[in-house]
This record gives C-alpha cells, sequence and structure tokens, in this order.
C-alpha cells in the first residue's frame, strides 16, 4: 500500500452509523415509559399540583437534558472516560457524603437521598452506579492478574463498595446498596476471580446484607408481608397487594392505556418504583411480554458491543459495557420482581420507564456510553475494510 493510501480514512458518526437494534429498544423504551409516567400520574399530579400532566412534563424536560448530556457524552473517547472514571467515583463518594449534611440533602418520606441543585434534586445514588462501573473497569485492566489469582485482588474494589454501601445505609437505601454490591461481584466473575475467593466473599456479603436488613424494625416487615402480603392487607401490605390486584386485573390484554383504576389513589408510588404494575394492569400480559422482550434486546445488544470491544482490544470499554449491562438487567430484574411479588420492596425504578430526573438522565448517559463504544468498534471495522479495499 502506498503512503498515500495509507492516510488515515475520515470517519464520523454518519459514516458509520449505530447500532440499529440498540436504538431502537432503547427508543422504544423511552417511549413506553414517556406515555406510562404520563397515564400511571394524573391522577397523583392533578391532585397535589392541579396540573394533570405536571410529572409527564417534568419527565420530558429530564429525557431532553439526559439527551444533550448524552450527546456530550457521546464525543468523549473510551480511552478519556478511563482516565476520568477514578475523579468520577471520588466525586461520586464526596457527593453521597454531603447527602447527609443538613441543609445540603434534601429529606423526602424519612430518606435524605437528594442534593439540592437549587432548580431541581438530584438523586448521587444513579451517578455513583454508573461512575462505579467504570472506576471498576478501569480497575479490572489494570489488575486482572491480581483478581484471578489472589483474594487481595477481588477484596479491594469490594472495600471501595463497602464503604459507598455504608453511605446508602445511612441515607437509608438498602436496595441500591445491594445492587452495587452484587453488580462488583459479578464484574469481578467476569474478570476471571476464582471461585472459591468468590464463594467466601459471597457469603461474607451476603450474611453482611442479611444482618443489616434484620437489624431495622421497617426492613424485617418488609421481608415478611413480601412472604404473604395479605396477612396485612390495609397496612404493611398495602402496596404490595394493590400491586398484584393492578397486575391481575390486566389478565392478557390489558384494560388500556389510561383505563387503570389501581393507579387513582390505591396504589402508591404508581408513577415510580410501582409503575410496572400499572403497566401490567392497562397493556396486560402481552404487553409485559413486549417490555421484557425490549429490554432482553437492549441487553443483548450491550453485551454485543462489549465482546467487540474485547475483540478490538479495548478492555476497559469491554468491561464498562459488560457492568452497564449487568447493571440494567439487574435492576429492571428487581424492580419487576418487587411488583409481581417475587423479591421484597426495595423501592429501584424500572431503567428508562419510571418517572424520576436523575434515574432517567443517569440512564440516558449510561446508554450514551454504550453508543459510544458502539461508535468505536465500528470505526475500527470501518478502516479495516477500507484499508483493504485501498490497498
Amino acid at each position: 500500500m502506498t503512503a498515500k493510501n495509507q492516510k488515515n480514512v475520515k470517519v464520523n458518526w454518519y459514516t458509520v452509523g449505530v447500532d440499529g437494534w440498540l436504538a431502537l429498544a432503547f427508543l422504544s423504551l423511552l417511549a413506553v415509559g414517556a406515555v406510562m409516567v404520563a397515564s400511571s400520574s394524573i391522577a397523583v399530579a392533578e391532585n397535589t399540583i392541579h396540573d394533570s400532566f405536571y410529572y409527564f412534563k417534568r419527565h420530558l424536560l429530564f429525557i431532553v437534558m439526559g439527551g444533550m448530556l448524552g450527546l456530550m457524552v457521546m464525543n468523549i473517547s473510551s480511552e478519556w472516560m478511563n482516565r476520568l472514571s477514578r475523579p468520577a467515583l471520588i466525586l461520586g463518594i464526596v457527593a453521597l457524603v454531603l447527602v447527609l449534611i443538613p441543609g445540603i440533602g434534601v429529606e423526602v418520606n424519612g430518606a435524605r437521598r437528594w442534593i439540592n441543585l437549587g432548580i431541581s434534586r438530584f438523586q448521587v445514588v444513579e451517578a455513583i452506579k454508573l461512575a462505579l462501573i467504570m472506576s471498576l473497569a478501569s480497575y479490572i485492566v489494570k489488575h486482572q492478574k491480581s483478581i484471578q489469582y489472589s483474594m487481595w485482588g477481588v477484596l479491594k474494589p469490594l472495600i471501595i463498595v463497602v464503604v459507598i454501601a455504608t453511605l446508602l445505609l445511612f441515607q437509608p437505601d438498602f436496595g441500591s446498596a445491594a445492587l452495587l454490591m452484587i453488580i462488583t461481584l459479578v464484574m469481578v466473575y467476569i474478570a476471571g476471580a476464582r471461585y472459591r475467593d468468590l464463594s467466601v466473599i459471597s457469603l461474607l456479603a451476603s450474611s453482611g446484607m442479611l444482618v443489616i436488613a434484620w437489624a431495622e424494625p421497617y426492613r424485617v416487615k418488609r421481608l415478611v408481608n413480601f412472604v404473604d402480603p395479605w396477612q396485612d392487607p390495609y397496612n404493611a401490605g398495602f402496596q404490595l397487594v394493590q400491586a398484584l390486584i393492578a397486575i391481575g386485573r390486566g389478565e392478557i390484554t390489558g384494560v388500556g392505556i389510561g383505563s387503570s383504576v389501581q393507579k387513582l389513589f390505591y396504589l402508591p408510588e404508581a408513577h415510580t418504583d410501582f409503575i410496572f404494575a400499572v403497566y401490567a394492569e392497562e397493556m396486560g400480559f402481552l404487553g409485559v411480554l413486549l417490555l421484557i422482550a425490549l429490554f432482553i434486546v437492549l441487553i443483548y445488544r450491550i453485551f454485543k458491543i462489549a465482546r467487540n470491544a474485547f475483540d478490538n482490544g479495548n478492555e476497559f470499554a469491554g468491561f464498562m459495557c459488560t457492568g452497564i449491562a449487568v447493571w440494567m438487567a439487574l435492576q429492571a430484574f428487581l424492580s419487576m420482581g418487587v411488583n409481581l411479588g417475587m423479591l421484597p420492596t426495595k423501592g429501584l425504578t424500572l431503567p428508562f420507564i419510571s418517572s424520576g430526573g436523575s434515574a432517567i438522565m443517569v440512564n440516558i448517559v449510561a446508554l450514551s456510553v454504550v453508543f459510544r463504544v458502539s461508535y468505536e468498534n465500528r470505526k475500527m471495522h470501518y478502516r479495516s475494510i477500507k484499508k483493504e479495499v485501498v490497498a
């Protein structure tokens, strides 16, 4: 090949395109979420704020803001994401400390999880999820041999997670603490940690979480009522009973969009934690299958992009996308599981569907990271083909 032919070929987003299936699943979930937020929040918005579409308009605003942030992220290379991963995690931990300070942190329903930014509130734990995954990916790339051959290599990232989990438990946010612990264990497992190391650490972690759960009476109530919510259907089991009634009413085809009865002051948090129950009531079993299929396509494509990144030698991007896929899969499963009565109530939102500014913005940014890695994969593949043609 001549020197002239060896010049870099100009490649941009228009040239290589985007992952079509990932984009379709992503945009479909955003559309479903917007419709369901509008449907599930009408009653509570009208009653409390006297604006039926307040939460819907707010949700759309945060989607736009998340999209703007996402466009910025899509112009940051994975190499720079690697460099920024540790500062991002440190900043996130500092923010978790600030949340606990009166005047800075905002308390809602007995939980102090938000920072007051003046024009809005931001739930720090949502950003911590992405920052932790990026930092873990960076650590794994640098210390993969240590993870594979020593207990200490596995313990080091878990120490950081324990610090984060402790700060979350002070809020309190047991669900997010457990989620971050599981994500970390799955990522070090994928990195090649020995089964004996993972078994010991998983046993210790699960035992610790169980002790913490039983230490608080309200968590014990959740565990007891999760087993049989009908023993106290008007008090501790009320939320789950109403969710199950909503899901049961949906039957095969649902009652129709906007026709849910349970959202009319029967089901608490209908537009946030329990939006899946309203969706199941209005869309039925077939609608639930469609929603699960969209999540499966989304998660499968993220894993596929991670695999391609590994094949191209970009291990940081591969582990980062793997962590994002695990996060989305776990949180979707946990959220749906809570609504279906399979798991105790944890207060986790359904990604891309539930109302919540911080969550939807960070979800969009996380997918923007995946789109960036997909672009880098396609860019490398396009250049290799172009060079072969020129040669």
